[in-house]
């Protein structure tokens, strides 16, 4: 420490002042007397030296306290949320390595500008080498208060090394978007893609899953199989007759939601998926208790780096069709819109390529990212509800690090018959 190289240069230092002051004390002048002159010299000396040493003390004191705070903090985090360093199986069920996630997104539409800000920290645990936990929760600030909302919370069990348990709250692997992409930190621009929300997909699942993968030559499959809760058909409305609601965590029925992925990987940085649920969404004891929902998903993902383009391309697709069979709504009238014969059909996605100069000279300039994304949904099957909706997004993002982004985009949306809603977008997220 640079520190303790002081304090022993000024002790060293003071010795020689002692030894030198002794020496002459040893040496009196000629008439046995030191001088009034000799004396302030060293009187002096004295004084310097002390007030020397005193500042290199309290130097010291107070580097030797912040070591000592930093210290107590990196192991008291270490302790609460780290998984046990140097264990494979810790990670073994994804990418949920990153201990807390944290974002700010100020966005600015037209003349009106909104900020808004949210913490979104993920704890591990991992009971035993093979029992683990997982969960996430969601804090932001909404009017005068604050929002705390449990995004998923499961318990896994690692059975062996191609299959993995899980029971609890999870995200939907039949969505995959949600999954693996939607974390601010991981999402390349400042929001979502419309398509595979709004009842399309499922975003959280309640239940149980099986999960893992494993090698066919060179190639490899992943794959997650699931039981939960299923969402609940829309009756009691014109506008939303017809479609799904997947944020009701309980179920409406005796039957459950049933679902998966299944993923194939061909080569190297190329990845296609399908996705499917099926369930019984109508209440039981009503006419739409036997009444069927499908919904399906297929998704391309493609990460190439390319010498030529100096740098790294990313290529995300996802589409995805929901059907719910025939059924008759409001049949009485009673409601005032029926009735309504309808096969309710939806879709939806997005398609999404990112450009960032990873092997360019600059560190500057291959800090970067270039993105475009084209979204859409199509309208509510009873066709008096929300339109269909398209949107183009080009965005720019700057990489601080590599969990650490700065974004701006700008959104062309225009809803059918409707008054357009382009939006500009900044936001910054960071993970860590």
């Amino acid at each position: 420490m640079k520190i303790h190289r002081c304090s022993l240069a000024a002790i060293i230092q003071a010795g020689l002042i002692i030894t030198s002051s002794a020496a002459r004390g040893q040496e009196p002048a000629a008439d046995g007397y030191v001088t009034r002159k000799e004396y302030e010299e060293l009187k002096e000396q004295m004084l310097a030296m002390k007030k020397e040493l005193d500042a290199l003390k309290k130097e010291k004191g107070a580097v030797s306290k912040q070591e000592s705070a930093e210290s107590r903090t990196v192991v008291d985090v270490h302790k609460e949320v780290a998984p046990t360093p140097g264990n494979a199986e810790s990670t073994a069920q994804g990418d949920m390595h990153k201990e807390v996630s944290s974002t700010a997104a100020p966005s600015l539409a037209e003349l009106e500008a909104s900020f808004s800000a949210s913490f979104n920290p993920i704890f591990l645990w991992e009971l035993t080498p093979k029992l683990l936990f997982d969960s996430r929760l969601e804090i932001e600030a909404s009017g005068g208060g604050t929002n705390v909302n449990l995004v998923n919370a499961q318990i896994s069990y690692l059975l062996n090394d191609y299959i993995a348990l899980g029971a609890g709250e999870f995200f939907s692997p039949s969505n995959v978007f949600v999954e693996r992409f939607e974390p601010q930190w991981i999402n390349k621009l400042p929001d979502r893609p419309i398509g595979i929300y709004h009842g399309v997909l499922p975003n959280i699942s309640v239940g149980v899953q099986a999960r893992g993968g494993f090698p066919i030559g060179p190639t490899r499959v992943d794959y997650a199989f699931y039981v939960s809760n299923g969402p609940t058909l829309s009756t009691f409305d014109a506008r939303t007759a017809g479609t799904l609601d997947f944020n009701s965590y309980t179920d409406n029925n005796d039957d459950k939601a049933v679902g998966g992925r299944v993923g194939f990987l061909p080569i190297p940085g190329v990845e296609v998926g399908y996705g499917f649920e099926t369930s019984r969404p109508g209440f039981q004891g009503t006419t739409f208790s036997d009444v069927r929902a499908l919904v399906q998903s297929v998704d391309l993902e493609i990460t190439r780096d390319s010498d030529l383009l100096k740098g790294r391309v990313n290529l995300f697709a996802q589409y995805a069709w929901s059907r719910v069979d025939h059924a008759v709504y409001d049949p009485d009238g009673s409601l005032g819109f029926g009735p309504l014969p309808l096969t309710a059909k939806r879709d939806g996605g997005y398609a999404e390529i990112a450009y960032r100069p990873t092997k360019v000279d600059s560190d500057f300039i291959k800090n970067f990212e270039m993105i475009f994304r084209w979204d859409h949904l199509s309208a509510d099957p009873s066709g008096l509800g929300d339109p269909s909706e398209t949107r183009f997004t080009l965005g720019l993002d700057y990489w601080l690090s590599p969990s650490t982004v700065v974004k701006a985009a700008y959104e062309w949306d225009k809803p059918n018959g409707e008054r357009n809603r382009n939006a500009l977008f900044f936001q910054t997220a960071m993970g860590f």
